[in-house]
């Protein structure tokens, strides 16, 4: 059974980090822009299919290798939803 623990949108920071030096799976849900709520499953700090070259992304979004999709992802902190991840389930709440 998950915990549940709320945390503020601050510390998307600090669990970013953590996941990413975790090298774990992991899953979630967003907003999309268009306002649907959807869920994904995958890892940080993966290098696979890439080319090289320097980064276009925010340093504060998330790059995610979703692994039911085969694709890389880009979520913007503030549209998460949840994430679940060493056996806690983040809601995110704002501050």
């Amino acid at each position: 059974m998950k915990n549940k623990v709320t945390i503020t949108r601050g510390y998307a920071s600090d669990l970013k980090s953590e996941l990413a030096n975790s090298n774990r799976i992991f899953g979630g849900t967003y907003t999309k822009k268009n306002g649907e709520v959807t869920k994904f499953n995958g890892r940080m700090g993966v290098s696979k299919f890439t080319k090289g070259g320097k980064s276009t992304l925010k340093e504060s979004n998330w790059l995610i290798w979703d692994t039911n999709r085969k694709r890389y992802m880009a979520i913007i902190p503030e549209q998460l939803v949840s994430v679940t991840a060493f056996g806690n389930e983040y809601e995110f709440i704002n501050e």
